[in-house]
């Protein structure tokens, strides 16, 4: 791909979006950034970039400069559903993700894991298998480094793990990964899609160009994904809880693939969603060959990523644990899954579409105490509030003391908002930093 000479609008200006500026420019491309932040907070990237012969746009997306570009780079999380994207898309310009720009300068091949909920977790599942097959691995897209930042550079990797989101997804055309693995769908981001319909899209476009020499691993109990089935045209490695021919199942006690056996019962992760994920890891890795036991061991010794279902400590006989990055209805439903009641559930945050409905039989069954704080916590209260005994906080510090006070030996508070941090905090970690600190200080 030829980009010397080209007009590129980069839109976002966090750490993929310099990274991307900075990759266009080497190239000799002539480009342009927005990002709705004021130049206050962007002053640093601002010399920078402009330095190198960028030109910035802050504080508002011009229409005007959306329509002088011959390409648009989103970063994710920006939105194809601004007006001015929608314009651009209007008038015949390119409008991709940066996945599917750096994708384009790659040779080596790619493992992508996407999903609602365990992306992080499955992909670096699979990155710790294959560095132990002796593999040199790229781990990275959705979390830590912007696949841009190796475009051109990956002659020194044997693979490229990457974790992609829908954002990422939606803005791609020609991305074709080697393996594509979909863990499920759950009605998520709905404040930045469109609708249901177009996040489902945007997920199964992982496998839109793969043909029967890629495989597809997909969750084979998710009905959303199931639905979707016929699109994909590569080789299929389904999993789950019933046994297909040709997939991987969990018969309740061991996972099965072909004649292989997989006893993870002593795996440091806990529920039936990380077997899920275990199951789709273990499809990835055989597909490449690594060694079934090394494949086994390696899982078993996986420790819990922070902020997912982490625990915290034990006060009175009560327990706490911290699911900071359960940001949708649909993670915490799977975090409430992984225990038995009594639990006290703290949730709320800022709300990301759609409803919280989901969540009400297992509230019914499992949760003694909902204890709500956060911009959406009168919404979740108008949704739940008639399943459960339910309380109001102010604060994080206030919910956590309302669930200290009500908490009995053996109860169980689960910190799993099913809402985004962006209400309070900067994110989901330092959230679950806060929840933390506050818990050791009770």
């Amino acid at each position: 791909m030829e980009l010397s000479g080209r007009k590129i609008l980069v839109v976002g200006l966090g750490r993929t979006g310099v990274e991307t500026v900075r990759f266009l420019l080497k190239r000799g491309a002539v480009v342009t950034a927005s990002d709705i932040s004021p130049i206050e907070k962007l002053q640093k990237v601002v010399t920078e970039l402009e330095g190198m012969g960028a030109t910035i746009e802050s504080g508002e997306h011009r229409l005007e400069t959306f329509l002088w570009a011959d390409m648009l780079v989103l970063s994710p999380g920006v939105p194809f559903g601004l007006p001015t994207v929608k314009e651009a898309i209007k008038r015949g310009i390119e409008v991709i993700s940066e996945i599917e720009l750096a994708s384009r300068f790659i040779k080596k091949p790619i493992i992508g894991i996407t999903g609602s909920n365990g992306k992080t977790t499955t992909s670096t599942i699979i990155a710790q298998i294959l560095e132990a097959s002796g593999k040199s691995v790229f781990l990275g897209a959705n979390i830590g480094t912007p696949l841009v930042q190796i475009a051109e550079k990956d002659d020194k990797y044997d693979l490229l793990v990457l974790e992609l989101s829908s954002f990422q997804l939606q803005g791609t055309s020609a991305f074709k990964p080697f393996i594509g693995t979909i863990l499920n769908i759950s009605p998520n981001h709905l404040d930045h899609h469109e609708n249901i319909g177009e996040y489902i899209e945007s997920k199964m476009k992982l496998f839109s160009n793969q043909t029967y020499n890629e495989w597809a691993i997909y969750n084979a109990d998710d009905n959303l994904i199931k639905e979707h089935l016929f699109k994909i045209k590569s080789k299929k490695i389904p999993f789950g809880e019933t046994a297909i021919e040709g997939g991987v199942f969990f018969d309740g006690t061991y996972i099965r693939f072909r004649d292989e056996l997989y006893d993870l019962t002593k795996m440091k992760l806990i529920g039936k969603h990380n077997i899920e994920n275990a199951m789709a890891a273990i499809a990835s890795t055989r597909i490449l060959e690594c060694d079934p036991r090394l494949i086994e061991e390696t899982i078993i010794n996986f420790n819990p990523l922070p902020h997912r279902i982490e625990f915290v400590r034990e006060l009175k006989g009560v327990k706490y644990y911290n699911d900071s990055k359960s940001t949708s209805p649909g993670a915490t439903l799977r975090a409430l899954e992984c225990f038995k009641s009594p639990i006290i559930l703290i949730a709320g945050g800022k709300d990301k579409g759609g409803g919280h409905e989901i969540l009400k039989d297992t509230l019914r069954e499992r949760v003694k105490l909902l204890v709500l704080f956060g911009e959406s916590k009168f919404r979740i209260e108008k949704d739940l509030g008639k399943e459960v005994e339910t309380v109001i906080a102010f604060s994080l510090e206030g919910a956590i003391e309302k669930a200290f006070k009500d908490s009995k030996k053996e109860d169980t508070v689960l910190f799993s908002p099913a809402c985004s941090s962006f209400d309070m905090f900067s994110s989901y970690e330092e959230r679950g930093r806060r929840f933390k600190e506050i818990v050791q200080n009770l």
